[in-house]
């Protein structure tokens, strides 16, 4: 009989259109579009080298010349592409698109470009910083003109740190910032399952709830395994999000997929008995309560990073209260610090935290449950 009641609910709640698409297909086309918007955009390897064009002129600096030939990226990737021309061949080039700047030579180097833009930026502070170079050297050598044979050169060169950098873990990628906040979100979703639940067998919520509470059924027992059944459904679409971010996008998770996944199911039975309190205890319309929810949900999400990924560092250092009872925040964060750090403190404090939640909205949902009786049906 108990078995009965779980797989004929899961049945009609995998009949409901709206709570697939949004709880199945949504969180897809979102990661989807996150993939192919963010996935690169961090990644250093992605700079391309800038195409220039360069007219010498008699009185170059060899210095400059030496600057522009030298600058890389990185070991492999060069900064500049050079072409020597004039003015008349470079403005050809423009037309063409080969070059994205052009650079007039001399003891002070004229900066031409047809457009604003990326590359056209680096070039213009890349001959800004000459300048300032310049400027420092030509001042210490005018009040003590040995300065070069002092070393001068290599003292302005070099960079001296006291800080040394180690990574214990990941290396950071703000783009992880928004597949975590979009997780968390899909856990999230859960409130409007939970909300179903609850009016469905309450008998001043629904017409359905009147007829569950006339029936011979024990509301309670009815009402455990609805919610299992609600559970059941939610998590099928967060393990399809899972699988499809991990196998189909590659997107690399760590291999502490245990701890991902047990967040996941604490932050999804936050979410649960969040709508179900929310459901029983507030006297309004479904559409309203469905509202506030959503409402709770998508301010969750943009305050944990998913919109504008600072956000979550600006909440954390003025407002940190808020990162410790945004039950969104506490899921992503605990996916980001077990995926990037090597210790577990952080993501034991955001489970213990979202467990504490889950706990007191079970109670409170099932308080507001367990009312039996009625004036009038």
């Amino acid at each position: 009989m108990s078995y009965q009641l779980y797989i004929t609910r899961l049945k009609c709640l995998l009949r409901n259109k709206q709570a697939i698409f949004w709880s199945y297909l949504f969180p897809l086309l979102l990661a989807t579009c996150f993939y192919f918007t963010l996935n690169n955009l961090w990644k250093i390897e992605a700079f391309e080298t800038i195409s220039i064009g360069y007219q010498e002129m008699p009185n170059d600096s060899v210095d400059f010349n030496k600057l522009l030939s030298e600058a890389k990226v990185n070991d492999q990737t060069p900064m500049f592409d050079i072409t020597y021309c004039d003015e008349e061949e470079a403005a050809i080039l423009f037309s063409e698109n080969k070059i994205d700047a052009f650079i007039i030579g001399g003891t002070k180097p004229e900066l031409v470009i047809k457009s604003n833009g990326f590359n056209q930026t680096i070039v213009k502070a890349f001959i800004d910083n000459y300048y300032r170079m310049s400027s420092v050297i030509s001042t210490v050598l005018s009040e003590n003109p040995n300065a070069i044979s002092e070393g001068l050169l290599d003292d302005v060169m070099q960079i001296d740190t006291f800080v040394e950098e180690k990574m214990n873990g990941k290396k950071p990628n703000q783009a992880s910032i928004y597949f975590h906040a979009l997780f968390a979100m899909t856990c999230l979703f859960a409130t409007n399952w939970g909300l179903d639940e609850v009016v469905n067998i309450q008998a001043n919520l629904s017409a359905r709830g009147a007829r569950v509470s006339v029936s011979p059924v024990n509301k309670m027992k009815l009402y455990f395994y609805n919610l299992l059944a609600a559970f059941t459904g939610h998590m099928i679409g967060v393990v399809l999000l899972f699988l499809y971010i991990i196998f189909i996008l590659r997107m690399d998770f760590g291999n502490n997929l245990f701890f991902i996944f047990g967040i996941c199911i604490i932050g999804s039975l936050t979410g649960l008995f969040l709508g179900c309190t929310v459901g029983v205890w507030l006297k309004m319309k479904t559409e309203a309560k469905e509202a506030i929810l959503t409402t709770i949900v998508m301010l969750g999400s943009f305050l944990s990073g998913m919109m504008y990924a600072d956000i979550k560092y600006i909440i954390a250092k003025n407002v940190p209260i808020l990162s410790y009872i945004n039950p969104v925040n506490l899921v992503a964060d605990s996916m980001y610090s077990v995926y990037f750090y090597d210790t577990y403190e952080k993501f034991y404090l955001n489970a213990t935290i979202l467990s504490i939640m889950s706990v007191l909205l079970c109670i409170a949902s099932y308080l507001g449950v367990r009312r039996k009786s009625y004036a009038s049906i």
